[in-house]
């Protein structure tokens, strides 16, 4: 069985998730082909798989997704004879993605099948269009199984009739693999511990809740350094005004991301509602701990990781009360530390994510 791992971000989780999950295809002894954006911002990662590769040249806001499409749809004919070319069995979509929508139908085409990573069961709010919707019920459409990374989002997605049950196939979502002389952090190092948001700044990050808790955490004598990093329109961000709190409004590029969350001694993701995480993904592979909202498949994550501690609720006192656990206990935050860095090698590693997909594409191609 040949497997193509097809995604065409540009930028963020999706170009990120699509070449480590293809690595770990490869690494687990699958024949795989990838599609990706030439404009990826990782692009040199996927050529270094040194396996059949079909670049696509893509766009970088609305305006030039629209103007694009004549090239979208010569990007289309060549895609598929590439995949006849090659013999593809599966087609693995690694994340959704606008212009994926619109091709679509030739991912099915011949005998091939299609199984679909879906990292939300619903669009987060703010963050679609009318046409993103529907090219996402395009993608869905044509898939013959869904992959999911929790619980959470696979009861969602069989509650909302996309797909059967029988059609969606659970894994976890594995730790990004990140260099390991930057593991294995506690707060016990740092004079001045530094909390960290990292990530986009949108409404349901929660970081309006973030400042609160933070704001009652030094009502109660414990001093941080509260950093946020990450791009956005959060109103929020004004309340940053306390003499130790830090705020980089700015696009962090791929090859930051470990030195700005490996800089954290505690990472706080108040998010109010979520599926799973690619920030906690890079935390528990850093061996920094984490403190999440009890929400979606957020907890679930945290919680199978051992390398975060899960408030009681999603309110500022809770969130206090579960950072302070960890800052006035050294060795309860080396533990965290430690499950993390133990999970992201084991339970929650792309070895495990890999062999999931590879049995989820053998039911799908037998069906």
């Amino acid at each position: 069985m040949r497997i193509a791992v097809v995604q065409w971000g540009r930028t963020g989780a999706g170009p990120l998730f699509a070449q480590e999950l293809a690595q770990a295809l490869q690494e687990d002894g699958a024949s795989i082909v990838v599609s990706y954006s030439l404009d990826a911002e990782i692009a040199e990662r996927f050529t270094g798989l040194g396996v059949p590769a079909f670049g696509v040249r893509t766009y970088r806001d609305r305006r030039g997704a629209l103007l694009g499409l004549p090239r979208l749809l010569v990007a289309a004919v060549g895609l598929d004879r590439f995949l006849r070319r090659h013999r593809v069995d599966v087609v693995v979509i690694a994340m959704e993605h606008l212009w994926q929508g619109v091709v679509a139908p030739v991912f099915r085409l011949g005998r091939r099948r299609t199984l679909l990573c879906v990292h939300d069961a619903t669009m987060h709010p703010g963050d679609h269009s009318g046409i993103e919707h529907l090219l996402r019920r395009v993608e869905r459409g044509v898939a013959d199984g869904a992959v999911v990374f929790s619980n959470a989002v696979a009861a969602q997605l069989a509650s909302l009739g996309a797909f059967p049950t029988d059609r969606i196939h659970e894994t976890v979502h594995a730790a990004y693999r990140v260099d390991p002389g930057r593991a294995a952090r506690t707060v016990g190092s740092s004079e001045v511990p530094v909390v960290g948001f990292f990530g986009r700044l949108s409404a349901y990050k929660g970081l309006d809740l973030g400042i609160r808790a933070i704001a009652e955490l030094r009502s109660r004598g414990i001093r941080v350094r509260f950093r946020v990093v990450g791009s956005g329109a959060d109103e929020s961000v004004a309340a940053l005004r306390h003499e130790d709190d830090e705020v980089q409004n700015r696009w962090v590029a791929q090859d930051e991301i470990e030195g700005v969350v490996g800089g954290f001694d505690l990472a706080l993701l108040p998010y109010t509602e979520a599926s799973q995480s690619g920030v906690l993904a890079y935390t528990m592979a850093l061996g920094v701990p984490a403190v999440v909202t009890p929400v979606g498949g957020l907890a679930e994550q945290a919680t199978a990781s051992g390398s975060a501690i899960v408030a009681t609720d999603v309110t500022p006192t809770a969130l206090a009360d579960a950072m302070a656990s960890v800052l006035t206990d050294d060795e309860f935050a080396r533990a965290l530390s430690e499950a993390g860095t133990a999970a992201a090698s084991g339970s929650m590693s792309w070895a495990r994510v890999a062999a999931d997909v590879r049995q989820a594409a053998t039911v799908v191609s037998r069906r």
